[in-house]
């Protein structure tokens, strides 16, 4: 399974890009991993994507049908996944990139075989991961 960072899920939607490569891109993950039936998406995925749509000023019939997709995906928390993210906020560098934290702590729980993201921040993340990170460039 495949877990997407909710940054490919933004560029994939949004109306106003500033780099059509990068959405073109993310459209084809997006369709790639839909297709294949691989995709995992977390609760916070769907906050933080509702979240930067509407400061973007979305339209909100486009944000609710772009919900009624990804929430198919969304799997429930597992037990352990409290366990592991008091573990990996224990320094300030963790506490700092908490959400970054969150998405690959779950990813891990959930025994996904990669994290899909556009954020060259979670490289700094390598040392927690069980799972392959890849930032698409």
């Amino acid at each position: 399974m495949t877990y997407l960072d909710t940054n490919i899920l933004v560029y994939a939607t949004l109306t106003h890009v500033d780099n059509p490569s990068q959405q073109d891109k993310a459209l084809k993950v997006l369709h790639q991993v839909i297709s294949k039936e691989n995709l995992i998406l977390s609760h916070l995925s769907l906050l933080e994507y509702v979240f930067v749509m509407k400061k973007a000023q979305e339209d909100e019939d486009k944000i609710l049908n772009a919900l009624g997709l990804f929430q198919d995906f969304v799997k429930r928390e597992k037990d352990q996944l409290t366990e592991e993210l008091i573990q990996n906020l224990r320094n300030e560098f963790t506490f700092k990139n908490s959400f970054d934290i969150y998405h690959l702590a779950f990813a891990n729980t959930m025994n996904c075989s990669k994290l899909l993201s556009f954020d060259r921040g979670f490289y700094k993340l390598t040392h927690l991961s069980k799972i392959k990170i890849e930032v698409i460039e």
